[in-house]
């Protein structure tokens, strides 16, 4: 085999592995960017950034910022169609805390019973259905998005990725 068969040979191998990173690729980085959401919970902050702290009320001192039930820390998804990824989350209150906000709406509170334990024994009544006003500001404790930690962190496996077909 002359060098040209060589040559192209190699060509098309490096071909090939690229083909197949290509496709590895966005779940790779999509691994990245849940690994970096993970961290930022477990931190309480974003990429080293501390979230605002908790007005403390009772019952909650210590309980870590944004898990209750801890739903929202485990909701996020990968879905990897060819050569993008997508992540996502099915939980209504990410994007709120994700960003910051007012929430300012009409709710209605259902009936329901109510003790009152200053009346002493008996002291329930029942409260009627009726509406309620709300207005709440919630403060950005953002835990996704971009960030130049996170780009060097794709870059770097980018890098890594690249070396291994071409051995630079």
């Amino acid at each position: 085999m002359d060098s040209l068969d060589k040559f192209n040979n190699q060509l098309r191998i490096m071909a090939g592995q690229m083909n197949g990173l290509a496709k590895s690729l966005p779940g790779q980085i999509g691994a990245l960017a849940l690994e970096s959401i993970d961290d930022n919970f477990r931190s309480q902050s974003f990429f080293g950034t501390p979230w605002k702290p908790r007005v403390v009320t009772k019952g909650n001192d210590g309980r870590a910022l944004l898990v209750q039930s801890g739903r929202l820390r485990r909701s996020f998804k990968l879905q990897n169609s060819g050569f993008t990824v997508v992540l996502f989350t099915d939980v209504p209150y990410a994007e709120i805390h994700n960003e910051g906000g007012t929430i300012a709406e009409t709710v209605t509170v259902a009936s329901h019973s109510r003790s009152n334990k200053k009346r002493g024994a008996g002291g329930a009544h029942q409260v009627r259905e009726h509406t309620r006003q709300v207005n709440t500001t919630i403060p950005q404790r953002q835990f996704a998005g971009e960030h130049p930690q996170l780009d060097n962190a794709i870059e770097s496996l980018l890098e890594r990725q690249l070396s291994k077909i071409f051995d630079l």
